[in-house]
């Protein structure tokens, strides 16, 4: 199923008149289904189209298909369509029709590449389908851009930038305050010398002997505690420092498993970060992962190779519209 862990180019509008308001040319496709919906029931069809979840699946979708650089296949497609139609084949129908629509008021070769894929060799029902929706929407001259479909990562990139300006600032604001504390403290150690090694007057006579701050003796110095051994370094061989620095990455690491609710939660926002360029950990295993983020993790979380499991395969409820 193409979930919004797998897919986070796309929020779902919760209303149509929010689809509208994003998707101007979404008024007519969503007047289409609704007038599909009459002509069906006129027929004896006992069916209500949950319009809000068949378009918000299509753009869905539709996102993937402009930002991904992979290249679907029919069989792919037809995945993300019964996956999002929890595998009802007259929902998983609709999506196909509203997505045909999209791509078919969709300037540009790749909209006309995935339409051709879409339509190429299906069934006479799939194309009756198609060719029914298509007589009830309205000609008009508005058509969608390939930009249209990337407006929420444009969002989401710019949510991105301002979460790294204020841990820069912060970090500056930090650095800033560490700065003055070691300042302070050189000036008290600074004070205290003095202190100790200022002559000592006896009414007007000068008096050579000077008190100084003890020393330690060598034998002190052999009877300290030995100090610790150096602590194995965090792996951060999945970090991508080829884009980011270090610091940034563990940042936004840290921020994303702190603002999780849950676990599931916490796995799923990690994997968002790969989607960004901070990380790269699709290239392991489940266990792996729980290895690798672990230390990063604790003590708010301990997780496993199943927790990233659960994440990834949990599904998005369709709600009615």
């Amino acid at each position: 199923m193409l979930s919004n862990t797998q897919c986070p180019y796309y929020q779902s509008r919760s209303t149509e008149a929010a689809l509208c308001e994003a998707f101007p040319v979404d008024e007519i496709l969503i007047r289409g289904l609704r007038e599909l919906q009459v002509h069906l029931q006129g027929k004896g069809f006992d069916i209500n189209i949950p319009r809000l979840n068949v378009m918000n699946a299509a753009h869905r979708i539709a996102a993937y298909l402009f930002v991904s650089d992979h290249t679907a296949g029919q069989i792919e497609l037809d995945a993300m369509v019964y996956g999002l139609a929890r595998y009802d084949r007259y929902l998983a129908l609709f999506i196909q029709m509203v997505l045909a629509a999209i791509l078919n008021r969709t300037d540009g070769a790749r909209a006309r590449m995935y339409r051709s894929i879409i339509l190429d060799d299906r069934c006479e029902e799939f194309n009756e389908g198609v060719s029914l929706y298509e007589q009830f929407l309205e000609h008009t001259e508005k058509h969608f851009c390939e930009d249209d479909f990337l407006i929420d990562v444009a969002e989401m990139v710019l949510a991105i930038r301002q979460q790294q300006e204020q841990i820069q600032q912060k970090d500056e604001e930090l650095q800033q305050l560490k700065q003055q504390n070691k300042e302070l403290m050189e000036t008290r150690v600074n004070n205290q010398y003095n202190q100790y090694n200022a002559p000592v007057y006896n009414g007007c006579t000068f008096n050579t002997t000077n008190n100084y701050a003890p020393q330690p003796s060598p034998e002190m110095h052999q009877q300290q505690p030995s100090q610790p051994e150096d602590i194995e370094p965090v792996n951060t061989s999945f970090f991508c420092t080829d884009k980011f620095s270090a610091d940034i990455i563990e940042k936004n690491l840290q921020q994303a498993i702190n603002l999780a609710g849950s676990k599931a939660d916490a796995c799923r926002r990690i994997m968002a970060l790969e989607t960004y360029g901070y990380i790269v950990l699709s290239n392991v295993n489940d266990a792996r992962k729980a290895e690798l983020i672990n230390p990063f993790a604790a003590p708010k979380y301990v997780f496993t190779g199943e927790d990233f499991k659960k994440a990834r395969n949990n599904p998005t409820k369709l709600k009615s519209a």
